[in-house]
């Protein structure tokens, strides 16, 4: 058999390997840090990895594990414990259901156990679907959105970029939170989110040198996408900012917030040392689409990224990168539009342009114009 390279290069990743590959599976993170894991099913089979042993329980078996028993393993880095599979290929994490495999291990530092489920990739998007964006939206909006997370996840699978990030083997792909991608359980998908994953199999965005690229998404843009390097310190060849005209009409249209002024300090205070009883925040003229705010504390005059500023304040006070600031009495009024990041496909926009009559081809050709699809398995 003829040796397949993949050679990875910044945000970058040859498709060759996947082109050659079968639908891959993936290793998801569903729960980290549980100091007690559930896992049931019908004709269990269990690995115990530290032994190498292998049990079978015949009939509906609940299985167990305390987490806060092994001390010796306190401090070391993620080690699996025990993985679980069933003929009726679904298994019981608590109450919720998934199909695949269930792997459980210590967590990073241990602090509990990480629950890890293993499943068809396109299983998995199939209940990603219903959690991104709703079952109920236009076939055509689901499409994209499975074609886009597929490629995020594929990326994210090829590059082994959270092991690299961590320093070490975590032993999943990815996690099912907002920092990668929100993924559902069995019972989330639906004859609608199936049909968007298995129509589109094997099909991922990927860039004029037929390279998988990361792709993004969000909730709501608010007017015009930004590009990677403008809400992270990455650049990613192939993206392009776009106007979106289409997203005003679904969601909360603008948002206007009160912002404490010791909640401002206290966070600039983490950027560069000022007390929360002697400084003066003064935000110059600033508009909506900058991807900057310029300040002058005290006398010193600080320019912090919108996105930094966001991931500092959270979510809470800065629901977007789209906002702007200004002084009242003891607080900040911010007033902004939009939901998320605003890098890449703006899932409201998606949503309007299916319901327009727009394919999902042209859904995903609208929000990354130089990135191609490709089908890879």
């Amino acid at each position: 058999m003829n040796k397949i390279f993949i050679i990875i290069l910044g945000w970058q990743i040859s498709t060759l390997a996947l082109a050659q590959a079968k639908s891959p599976t993936i290793k998801v993170r569903i729960s980290d840090k549980n100091s007690v894991v559930e896992i049931s099913g019908v004709d269990l089979e269990k690995k115990i990895h530290i032994t190498q042993k292998a049990i079978s329980y015949p009939g509906h078996k609940k299985i167990r594990f305390n987490c806060k028993s092994n001390k010796n393993l306190r401090n070391q880095r993620p080690i699996k414990i025990a993985s679980f599979n069933s003929p009726a290929q679904t298994l019981n994490f608590g109450k919720d259901k998934f199909k695949g495999l269930i792997h459980i291990q210590t967590s990073e530092n241990y602090n509990g156990c990480d629950v890890i489920n293993e499943t068809a990739l396109d299983d998995y998007l199939s209940t990603l679907l219903a959690k991104e964006m709703e079952s109920s939206w236009p076939i055509e909006a689901l499409k994209a959105q499975a074609v886009a997370a597929r490629s995020y996840a594929l990326y994210k699978i090829k590059s082994n970029q959270v092991s690299k990030n961590k320093g070490f083997n975590t032993n999943y792909d990815l996690e099912n939170s907002e920092y990668h991608q929100v993924n559902g359980t069995f019972f989330d998908a639906t004859t609608e989110t199936n049909t968007a994953a298995n129509s589109t199999a094997g099909e991922v965005l990927a860039n004029s040198s037929g390279q998988l690229v990361p792709v993004f998404f969000h909730s709501k843009c608010g007017g015009k996408t930004r590009l990677p390097e403008q809400v992270w310190s990455n650049s990613v060849e192939g993206y392009q900012t776009v106007n979106c005209p289409f997203c005003h009409e679904h969601g909360k249209k603008n948002w206007t917030i009160k912002l404490p002024k010791r909640k401002l300090i206290s966070t600039l205070g983490k950027l560069a040392g000022v007390n929360a009883n002697r400084t003066d925040i003064r935000v110059l003229d600033d508009h909506l689409k900058s991807s900057q705010v310029k300040m002058y504390v005290n006398d010193n005059l600080t320019v912090i990224k919108k996105s930094k500023l966001r991931s500092l304040l959270g979510r809470k006070y800065l629901p977007s990168n789209y906002f702007i600031m200004a002084k009242s009495k003891d607080s900040y009024t911010v007033i902004g539009s939009g939901y998320g990041h605003g890098v890449g496909m703006c899932q409201f926009g998606a949503k309007e342009l299916a319901l327009q009559g727009y394919s999902y081809k042209q859904i995903l050709a609208h929000y990354f114009p130089q990135l191609k699809i490709k089908k890879v398995y």
